[in-house]
């Protein structure tokens, strides 16, 4: 989030927070808090400076048996506080909460500082001005000293800017740079949307439509009208161009794109042991044709070693034994040929040393040129595997058998059942995670269906056949259309389909949860309705 996405967002909470008391901090993963709040009804507020995110949130989290010393110290101070404020620096990434918390007969009040910077954010405790922790060590929050704020920007207030100012930053520098430079509170992102407005929805000097589109989206950090990009999974603040998905409050969009990168996550490491499978195994075939392609540069010097082969033969008279080197003339072109000898070895057996090479070389060059062809077509076909694994799609049988990854660690999750559906009197289960779907995979009969969107993560469909009757054409489209809507292509309107019986899908040794070989495979593409409620 850059700073007018915190503005926007904070517009959002600041009524539903401040006069609210904290209940319980905790940190489900690094840099990461969740505040447990009440005011009238429980809400919880994320505030992770590690991501540069702040919102209210309706999402779970794992709440840890065993709690860091950093957040052990925020619930002594702040526990049973009441929020006072929560306030932006200006249009800056830093958001302070005021806390006041009464000790006795006593009010104390603390703030808490965050700046959401990202990989450098911080998360300041301070009373009195007086640092009392911060997460991170920092020069500027010494416990015990007063806390010093990040560094003005010599930035123009975006509220302000006139278009003679745009017209002057971005004749000095292309559109996009000139406002996350010279423009507070502008992240690349917030950037390229108000140049897309900007391009399609007004008319006149580019300064002139650059500052409507400005002027549009600071006033959306007072109202905001949220959206989610259909593509990307990110949210907005601000109407979209084109439109995206629109949402009744900014945390609910935050929350998507939230989950969204949460699961990208998840999926890296998760994958993260066979790939790096796939990148040992291109590593390893690279180097062997280094030393390939070496040895044929080599081979080029055969025709070379067998003519002063003969030259050795036809001077054999004038060479002795002992000689390192000899200058013999050749008949063909009346020039001297310089060849180094073994000195140990008569004239015709240094000759013979010679014609051996060659042979050697002449005999093994087409059976290195061969195997050069299949370590580079293998490479292909393993980088090849790399870009299936992104979309989840099998990995091939033959890509498989190049790699030879670690077993990774079985993880163990609560068992929850699949979700269930009817299909013209066909049962239809459809995994609800990577490892859901494995166990659906492995209790399957050989004849089930198994289907899933092609070139999308999403969840493995499986129609149960106890009739061993071949399956309805119309079954087999309702059950794609459950493969399309649980997956990540459920914001396209065509989406294409992978169907087969389970006993062409195979689960490789070592993969990691949700990713199976299809020996044998079959396709149709599925129209999702536009007005498909999201899933």
């Amino acid at each position: 989030m850059d700073g007018l996405s915190i503005a926007a967002s904070i517009s959002e909470t600041e009524e539903a927070v401040c006069g609210s008391v904290i209940r319980t901090i905790y940190q489900p993963e690094p840099g990461t808090f969740i505040l447990h709040l009440f005011a009238r009804r429980e809400i919880r507020l994320l505030l992770s400076p590690r991501t540069a995110t702040l919102h209210l949130t309706k999402l779970d989290f794992a709440y840890p048996q065993t709690p860091s010393p950093f957040t052990m110290l925020l619930r002594k101070h702040l526990r049973g506080g009441r929020i006072v404020t929560i306030e932006q620096s200006g249009w800056d990434r830093v958001v302070t909460l005021t806390v006041a918390r009464r000790l006795g007969k006593e009010k104390e009040t603390f703030c808490l500082i965050a700046e959401l910077l990202g990989t450098r954010g911080d998360l300041v405790l301070s009373r009195e001005d007086r640092v009392i922790a911060s997460l991170r060590p920092a020069s500027r929050a010494v416990p015990g000293e007063v806390y010093q704020p990040l560094p003005a920007q010599e930035k123009a207030n975006p509220a302000q800017v006139s278009p003679a100012f745009l017209a002057k930053i971005i004749a000095e520098e292309e559109p996009l740079r000139a406002l996350v430079r010279y423009v507070d509170g502008i992240g690349r992102i917030t950037a390229e949307a108000i140049i897309a407005r900007a391009e399609a929805h007004s008319s006149g000097p580019l300064a002139e439509k650059i500052g409507e589109s400005l002027s549009f989206l600071v006033a959306r950090t007072a109202d905001p009208q949220p959206e989610v990009d259909r593509s990307t999974q990110r949210a907005s603040f601000f109407p979209l161009t084109p439109p995206g998905e629109r949402y009744s409050a900014f945390a609910a969009a935050l929350d998507v794109e939230w989950e969204e990168r949460q699961e990208a996550s998840q999926d890296k490491d998760e994958q993260q042991p066979l790939q790096t499978g796939i990148l040992r195994a291109i590593a390893k075939r690279e180097r062997t044709a280094v030393k390939l392609r070496e040895w044929l540069a080599k081979a080029d010097s055969m025709e070379r070693l067998q003519h002063h082969a003969d030259l050795i033969m036809i001077h054999q008279r004038d060479l002795t034994r002992r000689m390192h080197e000899a200058t013999l003339l050749d008949p063909a072109t009346g020039e001297g040929v310089a060849i180094s000898l073994n000195p140990r070895l008569s004239p015709i057996e240094n000759a013979q040393a010679l014609y051996e090479r060659a042979k050697r070389l002449r005999r093994g060059r087409p059976i290195v040129e061969g195997r050069l062809q299949r370590m580079e077509a293998e490479i292909a076909r393993l980088k090849a595997g790399l870009g299936a694994m992104e979309n989840e799609d099998g990995l091939s049988d033959q890509t498989m058998t190049l790699i030879s990854s670690p077993r990774s660690p079985k993880k163990t999750a609560p068992q929850t059942a699949p979700r269930t559906f009817s299909i013209h009197g066909y049962t239809a289960q459809v995994g609800k995670d990577a490892v859901q779907n494995d166990r659906l995979l492995r209790s399957a009969n050989p004849e089930d269906l198994w289907l899933h969107a092609k070139g999308f993560p999403g969840s493995h469909v499986f129609v149960r056949n106890r009739k061993r009757a071949e399956y309805p054409a119309e079954v087999i489209y309702e059950a794609a259309l459950l493969a399309a809507r649980f997956s990540r292509a459920k914001g396209e309107r065509r989406v294409e389909v992978s169907y087969t019986k389970v006993k062409y899908v195979r689960k490789p040794k070592g993969a990691r949860p949700g990713l199976v070989i299809l020996g044998k495979e079959d396709t149709l593409t599925v129209e999702l309705p536009a007005d498909k409620e999201r899933v």
